[in-house]
This record gives C-alpha cells, structure tokens and sequence, in this order.
C-alpha cells in the first residue's frame, strides 16, 4: 500500500507542476494532495499547499511516456488542455469531468458555458447566439448547483439557473463537473456541480502576465461584414522567490454587435370552440387548436461584457495561508426590437381547415367589424444589464503535516437595474377591406399571412398599447461561511477523515416596472386614435435578411417603424387624448398627472416578491483505501445534512374589476385595487449520504460505482406568493407561487469503466439511473372571479399553484473517447487528435402529443440526448480545432405561454473552428468562428406543425492576437 500511495503522490505532483506551467496559475484543485483532494475540490474552496517543484527531465509517470521536462518548457496549447482535463478525471473519487485553461488567460471559448458543453453529458440552452445556462444528464439549469471556487455565487436571473455569460472566460483556469455527490460538496444538486475555478498567485514564480486583442464580428450570413467590435484582456501577477507571497490582477472588454431574427407565435390555444366565436356553425370546429399571434422581429443587438478580478496569497508563517478573491463582472444586452405583428383573434374567423390532430392548417379572417386583424408595427426596447460580484477570504491553518483547519468567508451580489429604461409599444392599421388569411407552414418553415393591406402606408396609422419601461428588477444576494477540519493518516486504511459546518443566508427580491396602473392601454388600446406619421417620426424600416426556416414566409420586405419617445410624448397630447372618449380622457388625464405627466415608467409595488434562505449543513467524510486480489480501490462515504428555514414575501394589487375591449375583444382591460400584502414561511431538513468506490483494476483500467441522495430546492419562481393575472379573454388565468413546496429528491446509481490508453487518450463507459420525486407540478382549478359588466355573470378564470406530486425515473448512458495519433501517425500527422462523446437520456414519464400539461399531466423537461466530436491539430506552433456539438430534441416547458401548453425544443448541432499560429514563444496570432453553418433554433407545441418559436444568429468571427511575458 505504501508503494501504491507513493507512486499516486509522485503522479499528482507531477500533474500539479504540468498545469502551473501550462496555465501560469494553477488550479487550487490540483495544489492539494492525494486523490479524496480532488474528488472533493469540485466544489471546495482553495486550500494551501505548498508549491509544486519542477519535476526532473526524464521522470515517468507509470507509461512509457516521458514527463516533459517542466523546468524549462512549458506544455501549453489544447493537447495539454486535454491532458489536464484527464488527469482530474482519473485521479478523482467521484464522477468528475472538466475543461481547462490552454494557457494563461486563453480558456477554449469565449463563454465559459460553450465549453463547458463539450464535456460528456453537458448540453446548453442558447440565447443571442450565445451559450447562456447548462444541463447536465437532461436535467436542466434550476437542477445544476454552480460555484466559483467553491463559494456560491449570485445570478440575477431570477431563477436558481445560472447564467454563465456574465463571467469573462479568460479569468479561469478549469471548469469542473462533478456528476456524482460526495459529502463535501458545498452545494448539492440533482443534476451535478458545476464549479469555476480561478487561478492562484502561488502556483508562479516572479512576474507572468499575459494579454490579447481581437476584433469581433458576428452575422446572420456569415460574411465578415458590418461593424466589428473590440475584445480585449490582460493579466498580470507577481510573486515573491520564496513563495510566500503573491498578486494578480486581470481585467477584460468584449463587445459584439449583431442582428437577430425571430419569429414566434407567442402559444397556442387548444379546444377552442371556433363555431360559437364565429358563428360558422360547424361541429367539426368545436375542438381547434389555433395560435395566438404571429410575430416577425428583428433584433439589433449590442452585447458588452467587463470584468475585473484580483487574486492574493499570503503565506506569514509556514503553518498559515491567506488567500483573497475577488471578482466583478458586467453583461449588458441592448436589444432594439423592430416587430411586424398580426395578432389572433379567433371571433374574426369566417372559414378555415384542419388536420388530423384539430390544429388548424389555414384560416380566412374577416374584412370588416371590430375585430378585424391589425398591421402591428411594434417598436420594442428590452435592456437587460446584469452585474455580479463575488468576494471570498479563505484562511487555511495547518496543525501539523496531517491536519488542516480552514475558514472560508464569502458574499456575492447580482442585479439588473436598467428595466425602466425599456418599452413596448405598438401603432397599428387595420385590414378594412381586406380577407387576411393564415397559413401553417408545416414542420419546419413558420406559418405566414396573405391579403393584407401595404405594411408602409402611412394614412391608416391608429394607436394602440402598450407600456413604458417593461421588465423585471432581480437582486440575489449570498453570504456563506464555511469551516473545515482534514486529517490525514498514514499506515490505515482510513487515510482521510473530513469533517465541517456551513452557513449561507440568501435572499432574491423582484420587482417590474411600466406605466402605472395600465393607464396607457386602458386609454389607447383598440385602434381607435388616429396617428399623425408626422408627430411620431414615421419611417419606412427594410427588412436587412432572411433566414429560410425562421423567417415567416409572409413577412413584408418593408413595413412601418416609428420613433418610440415622439410618439410617447404625442399620446399625451391633446391632439390624442381629445379622441377619446370624456370617460377615458378623464382617467387617462388623473393617471397622468399623478404620474408627472407622462409614460414614463414607475414600480409596480404590486409585482413586488422577496424569498430568504437561511441554510445550515454540517458533513462528515472518510476516505479508505486499499487493495483487492492486488489491485488497488479507494471509498469515499459520507453524509450531509440540510436544514434550510425560507420565507416568502409578495404584495399584491389585485383586479377589482375587468372588461373586454370592444374594439379590440382579443384585449381584456383591468382596474387594480389597493395593495395587500401576505407573506408565508417554509423549509425543510435532510440527510444526504454519499459513497463513492473507485478500482484500479489495472494500472490504466478504473471502475467506478457511487450511490448518493440529492435535492434540489424548489424553483423561486414556484415560491414567489405573488399572484399574476392572465387577461386575455380566452385565456383568463391566475398564478400564484406555493411558498411551502419542499425539494425535489433523488436517489442516484452511477457505474463506469474507464480505460486510460496513455496522457491524452482515454475510453469510458458510464451509466446512471436517478430516482427523483417531488416534482412540481402546476395544477389549474377553474374558480369564478370578477363579474362580467355586460351580463352580470362572473368570469371563469384558471386559478394556478405548484404542489409537490410527481416522480420520474430518470437512467442513460455515456460514451466517451478521446484519443491522440502521437503514436500511430508519421510526421507530421503526429499531431492529430479526436475528442468524442455521446449521452443518451431517458425519463419514465412523457407527455404524448395531445396531452396538455394540466392536473396529473406530467413530464421532465431538459430531458434528451447530446453529443460531441471535435478534431483536433496540434503541431509545432499551428493550432487548429474543428468541433461539432449536438444536442437531441427535448421538452422545454410543461406550461408554455398563456395557452399554457408544452413547448419542445427541436434538435440543434453547430460546427465552430478555431485556429492559432505562434509567432514565438511569446506571441501568437488566433482566429475562431462559431456556427459556421448557420444553424437556427425551432420550438413547437406537442405536434411539428404547432409553430411557437424560430431564431437565427448567424456566425460570429473573432480574430486577434496574444501575447505573454
């Protein structure tokens, strides 16, 4: 045993040194000692070490292989990347995989979650062309615990998913993924741990920096056209001879400009009774499935993201480490939205067809009455700015060479404040003497409209809604302490006892802003103010592209676009307000003047909702190891215990009184009352245990098995008590959050063989099998609330609550294989390598087409498969590396839209190319595009032909240089 520990100790010392030369800041993970460290550094704090030391020319690793001799070469580039990434896979516990730095500063991708997506069983959603969220085994981003080394960090995504494209990728030096739980983990979660690890000052040696330039441009077509933008970075650190002290510092700009197209039908509708609304007295149409609007946008995009971080180590004594971190990023998306809409209304139908399935294939509107379809020239402005940071100090003691006291402090803050400056407005023509008519587009290409009146004239022009400074206000914010003990034994086969207690207190509040009190849609809505072109600077906007398959068929080349604040300030004009009729002239002028006069946008103390956490956990863990018929195992066991107290806050302005708009009966028009606070508790205790059992079956063949029990909270959203109201006539709804749900649970089964051929190749298999229960489930129960003025009966509405009812088994497999030609190829193909992996994911419960998501309906969402292959070339100084990432059609959402029915996601694969060539070994040149193909995104409701959403982003080049000194 003694011989074995050795030889594992050599290893992982060299494994350290390889990766303080490769990415110039070592992972914290890798500076600690024995194979427990590293299962349990996924998601633990960094912890002191004393610095690896060079290892000597010559030295082997237990291969044939020679140690590159680290002391005066450097491995860098993508095939050490590739080496590091295995090296933790290997000598971990539990089920690790992770991504790594190339380099100092150069992380493979320029948002931390399109790496992470290269990983096994790691798929991503997407948003503007970017990785935004991860999934891990189909269990989507609510289920994926994310920390920064090791601390829990802040999102303000008002959701427990986090968004990864706020974090700068150049700060860090590995991403890991732990699949399977172990006791130490800070965060437990049913999908994994995602941790993000920063790089450590004393993993150097004097001064070490390093920079880059690049320019950015990103289209729809993928030529390089346009504006191109500045991506920048630089870093720069310091240590002292004796490495006792050490600094650094990095800071990074990018910026890219695009244009985005989407089209979307916003829901869909199910059993609508077409006969009673239109009057076509037919049976068949009783049971239609019809969409809601149809709506062509393009988005002109600028996304800029800052960040800066700043790292210390401080050594005063021999038994004591100081270790500070901190971090702020920023991630602005400015979004000018020019929208071409035609909205449904199913009481102007006059004639129509469906299929098989009662979806609708075409349908002829009406050209005269009140409910005729409008030109909706929409002019939309959605600014999301999020900032983050995160501090942490970590205080490390050792009592002797085998005991590690560690005391870890930590806040993180996240908040978007720039809802207020946006809007949602909308000028509209109405098809008077015209037959408007629908037609589906099948299962791949967006339906499309006909016969409607010339989208730029501008003698037609009428007002109609909507709001000023539309959008949400999220702030989260964490303080975590935690405290450790590590005792290490030799000559035992308990080799490792851990043991600690953490603290975490968090808390998100919400709140939207707009118009108050509805009072620009209460007065304008329903098409009946004439607009003066003149008075709001009416243009004539042309479409820039087309996307074949997103782009709705019937989308005008031009249409009309307006100046949104001309024409805010002219609807409190008389000219305007003198249209309206005295009773909603009188309202409109009280709402204004208790407004300061205009739109602009106030809270809404209405919307307002607060949910805190106060967590408290201690864990316990050991570590054995051993030998079994000559071949060594090790066992990691322990347990964790939960008890998380919540509570949750809301003040509500509920409808008082609610009527349908005459001339416009798809639009219902509310008066809220005074504001009525509530507020309730919840919570829950736990006991998760976690075992791990690795087996060296031979020097490079692992067998793994673990069993764990896992939770994961219960979505926010679902724990908001704040009620929102569905006002649309055919989809009158409520929604309220359940403050006392209790968190989702699984018990997990994870077994794998790993074959490692040499450094940089390896073969694995993988399955796994999860249990999860306490499922939140939306169930509708319809209740009578308001009363209809017209006839004295009250409305139906559609009362909504989460309740834990449903489980799922959820169990695949994972394929991985990775392998470098060194040995098989001559030069100079020496250099080629392969990186390939796929994940099959199923679940025991589905929703078959036709089945709305309603009371005992049920199914996972996120649930699919993934893959992905990358070649790459890596010889001299040319680096080249193509990738294609796929991820399997899956169920986006039980409850989509006002129509409140399943939304999928359609399969989606991009191919990215990167290439780089080293001037010398101080400089290099690097070129990157990203979905080269084109690829666009497609979602549908329960059958192909139920449209809900398309977008393209196109391909986005990046050019530059780098530099290190």
């Amino acid at each position: 045993m003694k011989l074995t520990k050795l030889a594992v100790a050599v290893r992982r010392s060299l494994v350290a040194t390889s990766v303080a030369c490769l990415v110039g800041f070592g992972a914290p993970a890798l500076a600690q000692d024995a194979a427990p460290a590293a299962a349990s550094s996924t998601a633990t704090p960094p912890q002191p070490a004393a610095p690896a030391k060079p290892a000597k020319a010559g030295t082997t690793d237990g291969s044939d292989k020679k140690i590159t001799d680290l002391g005066g070469v450097s491995v860098t580039g993508q095939l050490a990347a590739l080496q590091r990434a295995q090296a933790i896979k290997q000598d971990a516990v539990n089920v690790v995989d992770s991504i790594s730095a190339e380099e100092t500063g150069k992380f493979p991708d320029p948002n931390v979650a399109d790496a992470l997506q290269r990983v096994p069983g790691v798929s991503v959603n997407r948003s503007g062309g970017e990785s935004s969220q991860v999934a891990v085994r189909g269990f989507g981003p609510e289920f994926v615990a994310v920390t920064v080394n090791g601390r829990p960090m802040a999102t303000a995504s008002g959701s427990r998913a986090f968004n990864f494209d706020v974090l700068p990728s150049e700060i860090i030096s590995v991403a890991q993924v732990a699949k399977t739980s172990s006791a130490d983990i800070n965060e437990v979660d049913i999908g994994g741990v995602v941790d993000i690890q920063t790089a450590r000052p004393l993993d150097f040696s004097g001064w070490r920096g390093a920079w880059s330039l690049a320019g950015v441009n990103s289209n729809l077509d993928g030529d390089w056209k346009g504006k191109t933008t500045p991506k920048g970075s630089g870093l720069v650190g310091w240590t002292n001879n004796d490495h006792t002290f050490g600094w650094m510092a990095s800071a990074q700009y990018y910026k890219r400009k695009d244009i985005q197209l989407n089209t979307q039908a916003n829901s869909w509708y199910e059993n609508q009774n077409i006969s009673d609304l239109s009057g076509l007295n037919d049976p068949r149409y009783t049971n239609v499935a019809v969409p809601e609007t149809l709506a062509s946008n393009i988005l002109d995009e600028t996304r800029t993201r800052k960040g800066v971080s700043g790292a210390i180590d401080w050594k005063p004594i021999d038994q004591l480490t100081v270790q500070f971190d901190t971090l702020y990023s920023s991630y602005k998306v400015d979004a000018i939205e020019h929208e071409f809409g035609e909205y449904g209304n199913t009481a102007d139908i006059q004639s129509l067809t469906t299929d098989e399935n009662n979806t609708v294939t075409s349908f002829v509107r009406k050209a005269a009455g009140a409910n005729v379809m409008a030109n909706d020239y929409v002019a939309s402005y959605a600014p999301s700015y999020e900032k983050s940071y995160q501090n942490g100090l970590n205080l490390g003691f050792d009592i002797d060479q085998t005991t590690h006291l560690s005391l870890d402090v930590s806040t993180s803050k996240a908040w978007n404040k720039e809802s207020p400056d946006g809007y949602f407005l909308v000028v509209g023509a109405k098809n008077f003497g015209t037959n408007p008519t629908w037609t589906n587009g099948g299962n791949s290409v967006p339906p499309s409209y006909s016969n409607i009146l010339s989208p730029t004239a501008t003698d037609n022009l009428t007002a109609h809604c909507c709001n000023a400074g539309s959008g949400n206000n999220v702030t989260n914010k964490i303080n975590n302490y935690q405290f450790k003990f590590d005792k290490q034994f030799d000559d035992s086969v308990l080799t490792r006892l851990s043991a600690g207690v953490q603290y975490t207190k968090e808390y998100v509040k919400s709140v939207s802003f707009g118009t108050p009190d509805s009072i620009l849609c209460n007065a304008y809505c329903g098409y009946q103010v004439a607009v003066p072109p003149d008075a709001i600077g009416a243009y004539v906007y042309n479409v820039p592209d087309r996307v074949h398959g997103v782009t709705s068929p019937g989308l005008p080349d031009s249409f009309i676009q307006y100046d949104p604040r001309a024409y805010l300030s002219w609807l409190t004009t008389p000219a305007a307000y003198n249209q309206l009729s005295p009773e909603k002239r009188d309202a409109l002028l009280a709402g204004l003047a208790a407004n300061g006069g205009t739109f602009d946008a106030a809270v809404n103390p209405g919307s307002y909702n607060y949910v805190g956490e106060n967590e408290k956990s201690f864990f316990t863990k050991a570590i054995f190891e051993g030998t079994m018929w000559n071949m060594p195992w090790t066992v990691d066991a322990g347990v964790r215990y939960l008890d998380v107290v919540s509570t949750s806050t809301a003040v509500n302005r509920p409808p008082i009184t609610y009527r349908v708009d005459p001339n416009d009966t798809s639009n219902g028009q509310v008066t809220y009352g005074p504001l009525a606070p509530q507020s309730d508790g919840g919570g829950y205790h736990k006991w998760l245990p976690a075992l791990n059992f690795k087996w060296n079956l031979l020097d490079n063949l692992v067998y793994r098995f673990s069993y764990s029990k896992t939770i994961t909270p219960p979505q926010l959203s679902n724990l908001y008590y704040n009620k929102s109201f569905g006002t649309r006539p055919n989809s009158l709804t409520i929604s309220q959050g359940n403050p006392q749900l209790q968190p989702y649970t699984s018990r997990n089964f994870d077994m794998g063989l790993e074959w490692y051929i040499d450094d940089a190749s390896y073969v694995a298999i993988e399955a796994f099998h999860k249990k999860v229960g306490n499922f939140s489930t939306l169930v509708s129960t319809p209740i009578n609330f308001l009363t209809n003025e017209n006839t004295g009966q009250p409305f139906v509405w559609t009362l909504t609550q989460p309740i834990n009812l449903n489980s799922s088994k959820i169990y695949g497999g994972e394929a991985t294989f990775n392998y470098q030609f060194k040995n098989l190829l001559p030069d100079p193909f020496d250099g080629l390598g392969v990186a390939l992996n796929y994940t099959h994911v199923k679940s025991s419960t589905n929703l078959s087409p036709g089945i709305i998501a309603a009371s005992g309906k049920f199914a996972v969402p996120g649930i699919g498969d993934s893959a992905n292959a990358s070649v790459y070339y890596e010889k001299g100084p040319i680096q080249v590396r193509a990738a294609y990432n796929w991820r399997g059609k899956y169920l986006e959402s039980l409850s989509y839209g006002a129509g409140a029915t399943p939304a999928t996601r359609s399969a989606y694969g991009q191919i990215d190319l990167s290439a780089s060539y080293a001037v010398n070994k101080h400089l290099s040149i690097f070129a990157s595009g990203t979905n080269l193909t084109h690829e666009h995104l497609y979602d549908y409701s329960e059958y192909r032909n139920r449209f809900l959403y398309a977008e393209a982003d196109g391909t986005v080049y990046t050019v530059g240089v780098r530099g290190t000194f």
